[in-house]
Formats: structure tokens, sequence, C-alpha cells
């Protein structure tokens, strides 16, 4: 039988992620994980600046829903975050993102992240 888990995020800390492709202090306040497909939903808060390297999960599609932020383009150009959705399928390189600003979304992956 399932039961209804219901979180306030308010209360939960901010925690390092254990991932190492991270280039700047992200922080992630995990809200479910599936220890048997390696499944994680987070919320997850970049700085301003650099946010991470080049990288792929193999085993894994990535779901991105922005909550706020921003993000600059190659060319300088400012994007706001807030109510953007992404995919990233499995092996899809990507990365190398920078902030603005301070920016904070709701991440899902449907396995492991490595």
């Amino acid at each position: 039988m399932s039961k209804q888990v219901t979180i306030d995020t308010n209360k939960l800390e901010w925690a390092d992620p254990p991932r190492g492709y991270y280039k700047s202090p992200v922080k992630q306040k995990v809200l479910n994980r599936d220890e048997k497909t390696g499944a994680l939903l987070a919320l997850v808060k970049f700085p301003k600046g650099l946010g991470d390297d080049i990288h792929t999960h193999p085993k894994a599609n990535q779901h991105v829903f922005w909550l706020e932020g921003e993000l600059m383009d190659e060319s300088g150009k400012r994007i706001p975050l807030k109510g953007l959705y992404g995919f990233f399928p499995k092996g899809l390189v990507h990365g190398k993102s920078v902030f603005s600003k301070e920016s904070i979304a709701l991440f899902y992956w449907d396995g492991p992240q490595t």
C-alpha cells in the first residue's frame, strides 16, 4: 500500500550534492530517492557564475523545471529561467551553464546520475 508524502521544503537544509561536475558551490534539497533505480528528485540551487562542467548521464533521462533564475548564453544574452522546462535524454552531452544570478530548479533523474 502506498502512502502520501508531504515535505515542507522550507525546513530542509541545502546540502552539497555528491556529483563532481559542478564548478561552483551548488546546493540541493533531496525530495525523493529510489535506492533500487537510482532515480532522484531534488531542488537544486546554482549560485551566480559557472554552474557545471560538460557532462552526460548515460543511465538517466534528466528533467528540469526552473523555479527562478537567469542564464547567460554564449553571446552574453540573459535568459530568464522561471517557468522553463528542459529535457535531456540519456547520454546527451550538456552543461557548462553560466548563471547571471542565483537560480533554483526542480531536477528529476529517472536513473543513476553517473
